[in-house]
């Protein structure tokens, strides 16, 4: 859910925090597919985090860290102020949160075969390549789940992305 007058992304600030915490997690979406090779631009990074109790915790501590808050449709732009925790994160397959470094989309997973048949963390993991953005290194998903994922998805934004990311595919 990408925003105009959204802060500045620093993704280097948003996986300092994560590391910091420990969080488990795969970056997907356009700052993953930028990895790749894509020079589309994003204002937001999305991931797909470990969906088990402690590490859910441990990214609503790196979320409280960043001053998170919750972006809902026609909320203030600023977000909407909640506590918190891990529980919360839990109850939320998708959720889109202001923080001081930029917009950040949590996902339960990402379309694999249908809009309801999820690649999840486990999965998406075991594809994945390892990113060394400054002092943290980050799993990226695979090309191959990030155009799998936007053929599916099928929304205007995936439909405009996938040219691009199917010539980086078929050219690795």
């Amino acid at each position: 859910m990408s925003d105009p007058d959204a802060p500045p992304l620093d993704p280097q600030a948003l996986f300092a925090a994560f590391e910091r915490h420990h969080v488990a997690f795969v970056a997907v979406g356009g700052v993953a597919a930028q990895w790749h090779g894509a020079r589309r631009p994003t204002k937001d990074l999305d991931l797909c985090p470990a969906w088990d109790a402690e590490n859910l915790e441990r990214l609503a501590g790196a979320l409280r860290d960043l001053g998170a808050r919750l972006r809902v449709p026609d909320g203030p732009r600023e977000g909407v102020e909640v506590p918190i925790d891990g529980a919360l994160l839990a109850r939320m397959e998708i959720g889109t949160w202001r923080t001081s470094a930029g917009d950040v989309d949590l996902l339960l997973g990402i379309p694999y075969d249908s809009r309801w048949n999820l690649a999840r963390f486990e999965q998406l993991r075991e594809r994945a390549v390892l990113v060394d953005i400054g002092d943290a290194s980050v799993l990226a998903a695979s090309l191959q789940d990030i155009v799998r994922s936007k053929e599916v998805a099928d929304r205007p934004p995936d439909r405009e992305a996938l040219p691009e990311l199917q010539r980086l595919r078929d050219r690795s």
